[in-house]
């Protein structure tokens, strides 16, 4: 009788299968989601999507919320195959900051990487790109390394080197076009903070013109490293992630329309670069943050959160441009206080509307990182 009771609470039960949006179409990460009336919730993940299990069969209402958002419900009906699928948008419940739009790529600093991009394109190396650095979460030179096939990291005498497979002896180092000391070079001692791109090549006939010595030094490989002029210094920092919910709700932070003058970013200082393979395709897209600028101008660490984004190069794109952005503070009684903003980047390349929704081709280069 009891078994009987279980199988037949079970089959009255469904699944609810969801995505929250915003107003642009991309899904919205850690919005909460709950079936009124029951303990059936759950959290969106960074697509905007949601699954909710046992949900009791028949009409029922969702109920949507996030923190910067206007509440949300919408209704669902699990019937049939015990399966109901939903999408929820979400409107802003405080204006966004002014959009930070980026409809260019500017040249890269100067003409001593034209020629690395004119390698880059021709893929007779191994390529790795500012864009892919970005990406990385270390400075450590060797970190990178260890993702180019064909190659063996090792420690000579304390220092961090590198050895092409096959190859008896260390590779040449060029550094901004020079030749390094001959012989092992210490690679960890290059931050990859200072690095706009790399470039490996692991035997004799891939090895250009340019990277061939006089000395035959080359026979083992070549990397060839190039700098930028500076690394801007990230004043925000990542820190840990913050509760910004609970800080909100004790009024150590407050939103737009509890301030006196809101927050607002300063101009110029939060431009990110728009990712080389999606710039070459024409893939434009939107990112959509939330931080909190502290009294003193900057974002607040551990802060930080990506409410949408359309992909995740843009994503990173905008991390590093935030990471030296500054704002003015907002106000509240005559004095500076923390205030929760939400700031939207839209990526336009030229030819192309920011509306599109498709997913962005493949880079056609793929030896390139």
């Amino acid at each position: 009788m009891l078994l009987a009771t279980a199988v037949g609470a079970q089959a009255s039960r469904g699944v609810v299968i969801g995505v929250v949006r915003d107003s642009g179409g991309s899904g919205i990460s850690s919005a909460h989601v709950q079936v009124e009336g029951t303990d059936r919730r759950a959290t969106t993940g960074p697509d905007g999507s949601f699954r909710l299990e046992r949900v009791p069969r028949g009409l029922g209402t969702l109920q949507v919320r996030r923190l910067g958002f206007r509440p949300a419900t919408v209704t669902f009906l699990v019937e049939g195959a015990g399966e109901a699928r939903v999408e929820v948008a979400l409107v802003p419940l405080a204006a966004l900051l002014p959009a930070v739009e980026i409809r260019e790529r500017p040249e890269v600093f100067d003409a001593r990487l034209r020629g690395f991009n004119e390698r880059r394109h021709r893929g007779n190396g191994y390529f790795i790109t500012r864009e892919r650095l970005e990406r990385v979460h270390s400075y450590r030179f060797i970190d990178i390394m260890r993702e180019v096939p064909g190659v063996r990291v090792g420690m000579l005498r304390g220092a961090a080197t590198v050895r092409m497979r096959g190859a008896s002896c260390d590779p040449l180092v060029f550094l901004d076009g020079f030749p390094a000391a001959a012989g092992a070079v210490d690679l960890d001692m290059i931050d990859l903070g200072l690095v706009e791109g790399i470039e490996v090549y692991s035997g004799l006939a891939s090895i250009p013109p340019e990277f061939i010595s006089v000395r035959g030094t080359e026979r083992c490989g070549v990397v060839a490293i190039w700098t930028r002029p500076y690394r801007a210094t990230s004043r925000g920092g990542r820190g840990e992630p913050a509760d910004l919910e609970r800080l909100v709700a004790d009024r150590e932070v407050f939103t737009a329309e509890q301030v006196d003058a809101p927050a607002a970013l300063a101009p110029g200082t939060a431009a990110p670069i728009y990712p080389d393979s999606l710039w070459r395709a024409r893939v434009p897209g939107r990112v959509l943050v939330e931080l909190v600028v502290d009294p003193s101008g900057v974002m607040q660490r551990g802060t930080l959160r990506i409410v949408s984004s359309t992909h995740p190069s843009f994503t990173s794109a905008v991390r590093v441009a935030l990471d030296v952005a500054s704002f003015r503070p907002a106000t509240h009684g005559g004095r500076r206080v923390p205030q929760l903003v939400l700031l939207p980047f839209i990526f336009s390349a030229e030819g192309v509307s920011t509306g599109s929704s498709g997913p962005p081709p493949a880079p056609h280069a793929p030896s390139s990182l």
